[in-house]
């Protein structure tokens, strides 16, 4: 056994990022997950173009395999008859169904949750959309970059008087994955108790939202926004970052600056300004927080930021370097964690991908193996749903299966 849940069959139709990254959080979970997809592939699978054409990156589909790893891949043209049938059969005795086409795409496709959940009641239909299930645009298209723009995410980055921030893509979409996968969790733990399944719908625009939690009820509650603040005039300097030597940064994050504010005199040479009056509380640091800054920028950009986090935790300071995704990809405390893992791949050899955020001590998460191919696992699928070798050949003669 591994995994907390293993035994629990997963079939997804899902493409590009938001539903198949729910599918995979759930096949590190143990899951057994089949990915049923067309036989010209997820989109996901080409996606390397559109990266390399808007970054200059190359190489390996590190998106489809971030997104589909844990998972069995079975090309099907839905489309036909034949098709539906060998899904229904296969989705009959599933525990979960999961999808991120749009609200009526599966409806149209005769795979919609009356449908599906009529077959099977046990059955938990999951899926995540762009916008939720209700409202004037439930039905509207939408892709991650729609997401972060009107869930707010965007405007609660950079500085006040920037324009909206430029997210790195695939931030909404991972994001609405882990809820996606969360809530199905949930469902299956109902079920458990109930004996039925449900529908489940989760949405880019409500995982970002609810991420959003604290600026998003300030809005709420307050009817104000919460205003973005400019870094050289933060109003508590000790919580703020800073340019080092080597042109990287350092975050102060000190939400109890008196208590702190001796620490950092002494850690960072400047016990001269300790009992300094235009310094010495909240509200005269807070008066003159623009010479402070200054102060702190002159004092940061003498040493590398490495120096600095090493004399700062000494001192009892709290701080961090501020990194890159490459930073953290290669950082020791995500790699113990598990976070990032170290692993042997079938085709580039040794790699790092993403880890678990979680840690089960007694059914833990795993990396069983890399991505599929298309339809790598077809034949095995049909087998396990009862498919002769004979029905399995005439399913392929007549196009249903590639």
């Amino acid at each position: 056994m591994s995994g907390p849940l293993f035994g629990v069959k997963v079939v997804e139709n899902t493409l590009f990022q938001q539903g198949p990254v729910a599918g995979a959080k759930l096949g590190d979970l143990g899951a057994d997950v089949i990915k049923i997809e067309p036989k010209s592939g997820d989109p996901g699978r080409d996606m390397m173009r559109m990266v390399s054409l808007e970054t200059g990156i190359s190489g390996y589909n590190f998106y489809f395999e971030n997104s589909n790893r844990n998972k069995r891949s079975l090309a099907l043209d839905m489309k036909t008859t034949a098709g539906i049938e060998v899904f229904f059969k296969i989705v009959d005795k599933a525990d979960v169904f999961l999808t991120n086409m749009s609200i009526d795409a599966p409806i149209n496709l005769g795979i919609g949750p009356d449908v599906l959940m009529k077959r099977n009641p046990r059955l938990i239909y999951a899926q995540a959309s762009g916008w939720g299930r209700k409202g004037p645009d439930a039905r509207d298209y939408s892709f991650d970059y729609t997401g972060i723009a009107r869930s707010g995410l965007m405007m609660a980055c950079g500085e006040a008087g920037d324009p909206p921030g430029r997210i790195l893509p695939g931030l909404g979409d991972e994001l609405g994955g882990m809820v996606c996968a969360w809530s199905v969790t949930a469902a299956l733990y109902a079920r458990e108790k109930t004996g039925i399944g449900q529908l489940v719908d989760t949405s880019l625009m409500g995982s970002i939202i609810s991420m959003l939690g604290l600026s998003i009820s300030c809005g709420a509650i307050l009817d104000q926004e919460f205003i973005r603040s400019k870094r050289s005039d933060a109003r508590n300097p000790l919580y703020n970052h800073y340019r080092c030597k080597d042109d990287k940064w350092i975050a102060l994050a000190h939400l109890q600056p008196e208590r702190y504010w001796p620490k950092i005199c002494q850690a960072m040479g400047i016990q001269n300004l300790e009992k300094d009056a235009r310094f010495d509380t909240v509200g005269s640091r807070g008066k003159n927080a623009q010479e402070l800054i200054g102060i702190f920028d002159r004092l940061f950009s003498s040493k590398p930021r490495d120096e600095w986090v090493n004399l700062l935790k000494e001192g009892g300071c709290i701080c961090t370097p501020i990194q890159s995704p490459l930073e953290v990809s290669k950082d020791p405390q995500a790699i113990a964690n598990n976070y990032v893992l170290n692993i042997e791949h079938p085709e580039i050899g040794k790699t790092r991908i993403l880890g678990f955020p979680w840690d089960f001590h007694g059914t833990p998460a795993e990396y069983h193996h890399a991505a599929p191919k298309l339809g790598e696992h077809t034949d095995e699928i049909l087998r396990e749903a009862g498919y002769s070798a004979q029905a399995i050949t005439k399913l392929r003669d007549d196009g249903v299966i590639a």
